[in-house]
């Protein structure tokens, strides 16, 4: 008989666990009524803290669509080096069950010491090269076009396997591949 390796968690660790997933599942239905700051906060908090206990997160990463969109940041890039932090902090701050980046842009210009400007731009050339998708939602209240959500492309990084994640790559565009002399 083989022996296995069981972490011991004590009965109060578990209740946390379960209470801080309900938490978590009863949030959801909620998302439109909250302020989308707060939520995404609630929910980051909560998702931070069970990670945590569980120890790792996992987030599917295509290491070719990863080197492809990191190649280009490096090589296409007004602000290479910092385009390729941002980047990497993308993925420390996606939120596991939608893929969305839980950071504001003024929290990412925060978290890099740059302009938001800069991370707009910087953004903007991800969004371009599809590695990221952008959306707005209009907040009550708030002028212009709405707050800018960022989500990772699924065929760059995604917590959904087997046919789910399956249709979810079908679905999102294709990473741009560059081409030198026009040949694939």
């Amino acid at each position: 008989m083989a022996a296995t390796i069981t972490r011991l968690t004590s009965k109060p660790e578990r209740l946390r666990q379960d209470q801080a997933d309900l938490l978590r599942q009863a949030l959801l239905p909620f998302e439109e009524q909250m302020p989308a700051d707060a939520f995404r906060a609630v929910i980051g908090l909560i998702d931070r803290q069970t990670a945590s206990r569980k120890r790792w997160t996992f987030v599917m990463l295509s290491p070719e669509q990863n080197s492809i969109v990191v190649d280009y940041l490096a090589d296409n890039s007004k602000r290479p080096l910092i385009a390729v932090k941002l980047w990497a902090l993308c993925f420390k701050h996606l939120r596991t069950d939608t893929g969305e980046i839980l950071l504001t842009r003024e929290e990412i210009a925060d978290k890099l010491g740059q302009q938001p400007r800069t991370v707009s731009e910087i953004m903007s050339e991800l969004v371009a090269f599809k590695a990221i998708s952008r959306t707005r939602k209009k907040l009550g209240g708030m002028k212009g076009r709405g707050m800018v959500h960022y989500f990772m492309n699924p065929n760059v990084a995604t917590h959904l396997s087997g046919s789910e994640r399956d249709a979810a790559q079908e679905e999102a565009p294709p990473l741009l591949v560059l081409m030198e002399g026009g040949k694939p």
